[in-house]
């Protein structure tokens, strides 16, 4: 958390989510001496319930202490991200279980897009390692648009031994790809299911690949030749969520 861009977290949007979520424990709120009273009210009212420092500085200083002109007039100081145990994803009540788990994503606005298409689609989780992974910084916050106060996420040290774990507990892995496999309209995410996406240049890599259950991709029709990474999560979110939801549709 050295610099700047990991301590703060900016925007008065993010900044009151993450304190009325009380998932990420916020050290110290600075909010503008520029914001209107009702906002400084509110915001002070949601520090002292949940025991926050804060100040009330100029607007300049908390430019200076985020590093950005866009910080709304809002600044949280945070403690590193609190990830959950695959315990916890697996030990979730609610059935069958749909995961997603990233192989080496290492741009933050692909990670927090990624975040935010599984929580708004119903996934109950994400898996991350710990090598070659972008953290979950004030940026991968921001691009999430909050969704990481949401979505349980996991990171470990072995994403092979995480998948053999998944598979013992019965929960089917499948990896995406550009041509290989079944379309995903040809896969039942009725099924406990967890999805790995793929590094943005390289995809997934072959000792997961040789541990999954199967192969999906999403069918194309343009000239490109693939989709952006968190483009094709969001894609194979929903279809997850459309087939567990086809009844409500036709009801």
């Amino acid at each position: 958390m050295g610099n700047h861009q990991r301590c703060w977290l900016w925007g008065r949007h993010l900044v009151t989510e993450t304190m009325q979520a009380q998932r990420w424990p916020i050290l110290e709120l600075v909010l503008s001496d520029q914001l209107d009273a009702d906002e400084v009210q509110n915001s002070t009212h949601l520090a002292e319930l949940q025991e926050v420092p804060f100040t009330i500085s100029s607007h300049v200083r908390l430019t200076q202490l985020s590093g950005t002109l866009d910080h709304q007039g809002m600044l949280a100081k945070m403690p590193p991200y609190p990830f959950c145990s695959l315990d916890d994803l697996l030990g979730q009540p609610s059935a069958p279980l749909a995961l997603m788990m990233l192989d080496r994503i290492q741009d933050p606005q692909n990670f927090g897009a990624m975040i935010r298409a599984a929580e708004v689609m119903g996934l109950h989780g994400m898996v991350i390692g710990d090598k070659h992974q972008s953290d979950v910084t004030a940026a991968v916050a921001r691009s999430s648009a909050g969704a990481v106060n949401h979505l349980s996420i996991c990171r470990e040290a072995d994403l092979r031994a995480s998948v053999e774990r998944l598979k013992a507990s019965g929960v089917k892995v499948i990896a995406t790809a550009m041509r290989d496999g079944v379309s995903i309209s040809e896969w039942d995410f009725t099924q406990p299911t967890a999805i790995i996406i793929g590094n943005e240049s390289t995809g997934v890599s072959q000792e997961l690949l040789d541990l999954c259950d199967g192969t999906v991709h999403i069918p194309q029709a343009g000239n490109l030749e693939s989709l952006n990474a968190a483009v094709a999560a969001g894609i194979v979110c929903y279809e997850l969520h459309r087939q567990r939801h086809a009844s409500d549709s036709t009801s």
